[in-house]
């Protein structure tokens, strides 16, 4: 399986030109990339997503890298939602950032939305996969990555190979990304 996963990624070498990406611009697309996986969102695509998966990213990307300045306790006692709140806003900012859409606020199996917040509860401990970015291609403003994941706890540990896609653009004056799909190929036991 990973023999014709590298075929492909040659394949798309030879067919493409390769972006002279510097070592500091790979290790911002892997930081770029790694606000997905580090959810264990490791095959997305744009053309497919739904709302509540748009959501659940965007209240999760702030629980892991926002939690002191974004997250709240729910101030009703006994909260029948879940004990933490975030504000639609930072939801949508999340979504808009990362995904380049606007975002149709709802709740989601595991998260509930009231109209102004959305409250969850939350949830730590889960294996953290980052991506290491190693290859880049461009054509126009489409940008192609790939790469290995490894475990937060032990960058030796690279049990999967990626592919992702996504386009250049400005978010907030700043140059960045915004997802279309990323595929990864676990190495089989």
């Amino acid at each position: 399986m990973r023999r014709v996963f590298y075929a492909l990624v040659l394949a798309a070498l030879l067919c493409s030109p390769v972006f002279g990406a510097s070592k500091t611009e790979m290790a911002r697309m892997g930081t770029f990339l790694s606000n997905f996986t580090e959810q264990g969102m490791y095959n997305v695509n744009i053309d497919s997503i739904t709302s509540e998966e748009l959501v659940h990213f965007g209240i999760w990307h702030n629980y892991i890298n926002n939690f002191k300045s974004r997250i709240r306790r729910c101030p009703k006692r006994k909260c029948p939602y879940g004990s933490l709140i975030i504000d639609k806003k930072y939801v949508a900012e999340s979504v808009r950032k990362y995904f380049d859409i606007d975002i149709d606020h709802t709740s989601t199996d595991n998260e509930h939305y009231d109209g102004k917040v959305y409250h969850f509860e939350g949830a730590d401990g889960e294996r953290t996969y980052y991506a290491d970015v190693t290859e880049v291609t461009q054509r126009g403003n489409i940008i192609t990555m790939r790469g290995e994941l490894y475990a937060a706890e032990d960058e030796e540990d690279r049990p999967a190979t990626f592919a992702a896609e996504a386009k250049t653009y400005k978010y907030n004056g700043k140059n960045t990304w915004s997802l279309h799909w990323i595929n990864t190929e676990w190495e089989e036991e």
